[in-house]
Order: C-alpha cells, then sequence, then structure tokens
C-alpha cells in the first residue's frame, strides 16, 4: 500500500512557490500541493489536520516567511507525535551556516538553498525524493 499524503508548500511568494511545484512534479512528485502564505497558518493548517489524522507527505517551508520564526514552528511540529515521521523541507536564500545548524536543531530534515535555475531546483528535489522519501510512500507514477 503506498501512502499518500498532500505537500504543503508554506511560502509568501508565489513565484517560488510555482518554482517549486512544477520541479516536484517534474521530479516525480504527483502529490496534490497545497499553499500556505504565512507560518500562523500553516500551524493552523497542521493542527488541523492532527484532529483529522491527515498526516502531510512533505511539508516545504521557506524560512523567511511572515508570521512566527521559521525556527520556532519547526520546534512546533517536532513536539507533535503526529508529525515526528513527516518530512520537512526548509528553503532560503542564503547559505548561511548559523540558519542552517538552527534549522537542523530544531528538527528539519533539509536545508536547501532557493535556486532561480530550474534545473538546479529539480536536481535538488530529486535527491530529496531518493532520499528521503521511501518508495512505497510515493504515489504512482
Amino acid at each position: 500500500m503506498k501512502r499518500l499524503g498532500d505537500i504543503i508548500m508554506a511560502d509568501d511568494n508565489g513565484y517560488d512557490v510555482s518554482l517549486v511545484s512544477f520541479a516536484l512534479k517534474d521530479a516525480g512528485l504527483h502529490n496534490p500541493i497545497q499553499w500556505i502564505k504565512d507560518g500562523r497558518s500553516l500551524m493552523e493548517h497542521l493542527a488541523h489536520n492532527l484532529i483529522l489524522d491527515q498526516m502531510p507527505l512533505l511539508i516545504v517551508m521557506d524560512w523567511n516567511m511572515p508570521g512566527p520564526k521559521a525556527v520556532d514552528i519547526l520546534k512546533w511540529i517536532r513536539s507533535q507525535p503526529g508529525f515526528l515521521n513527516v518530512l520537512v523541507v526548509v528553503l532560503t536564500g542564503s547559505e548561511n551556516p548559523i540558519q542552517k545548524r538552527q534549522a537542523f536543531e530544531a528538527g528539519a530534515n533539509w536545508h536547501m538553498v532557493k535556486s532561480a535555475a530550474f534545473n538546479e531546483l529539480t536536481d535538488l528535489i530529486s535527491r530529496i525524493e531518493r532520499f528521503w522519501l521511501p518508495y512505497e510512500m510515493l504515489p504512482s507514477r
């Protein structure tokens, strides 16, 4: 049985959401994508899903979106037993090693620097698919 689940894109930049959405599909992830524009809405959405026992397959969140700080959102996500197995990817425009360490310490599985080059983004998404999403979690292609 393949595990299905939505992909949550939490980012206030519509261009970045579109680019990542296309890259996800190009990498073979055809799960429904939900766009959430700020950190508070992300936490509310996830809390609602937790009550309904509907876990997302993947959360892709911008480090600098409006609302609560990404590090606080990550800590909250990881404090919820229902989300311990959910893959969380942080997108950022910075190679800042301190930020990267903070993201991992707070519970991120992956820290990716946003790229305007579509092929680089697709390559990064493909690496996430290969290393973090077991085959049985992916929908049929």
